[in-house]
């Protein structure tokens, strides 16, 4: 065998390049002296391999993940930073459209705040179930180049092994949201 004494720097004994947790990044090699098998067609491009709804957001379909997810499916799709940022903002300014409305109304400002929120809320979904989708697959163009720049020989294998969509990844994005919106909500109220 040909592991080095750090478990870090393994090198592959069939094909020498690096090995990652134990498994070869290039052909699939495992310590225990099985092999890991992706499967990917060499006639899809780089898009179609990394992104596993290509189909669907290439033609804009199955919009009911954009509508209800808003910008927190940005994370979902693996852009977590993009995503909390995005999404940080999309709630901020919702907050203060809702005191925008509730400022103009004499009687139940709560609830023609509250409504005027929602129908502004309702459009701007609209919008994004139409634009996310294209905004998705132009970072996953973004992520691809600078896969296959720091990989250029095994980036096929790393695009193929991609995980698209990730509950993980929204949960995440939406714990991160919130907690900065709390921390934006606490700051606001020392100024």
């Amino acid at each position: 065998m040909c592991y080095t004494l750090d478990g870090e720097n393994m090198k592959c004994p069939r094909c020498k390049c690096k090995m990652i947790d134990g498994v070869c990044i290039k052909c699939g090699y495992m310590k225990s002296g099985n092999k890991i098998s992706v499967s990917y067609d060499d006639k899809k491009s780089d898009l179609e391999i990394y992104e596993k709804d290509y189909d669907d957001m290439i033609h804009n379909r199955k919009l009911w993940k954009p509508y209800l997810l808003g910008t927190f499916y940005i994370g979902y799709k693996g852009h977590v930073i993009t995503g909390v940022l995005l999404s940080f903002i999309e709630v901020v300014c919702f907050y203060y459209v809702y005191r925008f409305f509730e400022s103009f109304a004499m009687w139940y400002q709560f609830v023609f705040g509250l409504f005027m929120s929602l129908t502004l809320w309702i459009f701007v979904r609209l919008i994004l179930a139409g634009v996310l989708n294209s905004f998705i697959l132009y970072l996953d163009k973004k992520s691809i180049k600078k896969i296959i720049k720091v990989n250029p020989k095994n980036y096929k294998f790393i695009l193929a092994s991609h995980r698209s969509n990730s509950s993980f990844l929204l949960f995440l994005n939406i714990i991160f949201c919130l907690c900065f919106f709390v921390i934006f909500m606490i700051l606001i109220s020392y100024f």
